[in-house]
C-alpha cells in the first residue's frame, strides 16, 4: 500500500489564491426590517410561465413569497433581530 500523501505547498497557495485570504466574515446584520409586500420580486419579473393561466401560478407564489416572510419574520422576532414595535 501506498503512504498518503500530504498536500504539497504550491497546492495550499493555489488554493489560498482561489479562495482568498483567511480573514473574518463580516459582521452580521443585528436587525431585521420585515418587507411590507412580499410579492413585489414576482411582479417585477412578469408572468409566470409555469401554467395555463398565469395569474393562477402568480397567486400561488405570491402565498408561497408571504409564508416565507411570516416565518422568516417570527424567526427574526423570537431571536429579538426586528427593528420597530413588535
Amino acid at each position: 500500500m501506498s503512504k498518503r500523501r500530504r498536500p504539497s505547498a504550491s497546492k495550499r497557495v493555489a488554493e489560498a489564491k482561489f479562495w482568498g485570504p483567511d480573514e473574518p466574515p463580516a459582521p452580521a446584520q443585528t436587525v431585521i426590517d420585515p418587507t411590507p409586500d412580499p410579492a413585489a420580486m414576482i411582479r417585477s419579473l412578469g408572468a409566470p410561465p409555469l401554467a395555463v393561466d398565469a395569474s393562477v401560478a402568480e397567486r400561488h407564489l405570491t402565498a408561497v413569497y408571504e409564508e416565507a416572510v411570516r416565518a422568516a419574520t417570527a424567526l427574526a422576532a423570537a431571536n429579538g433581530l426586528l427593528t420597530g414595535p413588535e
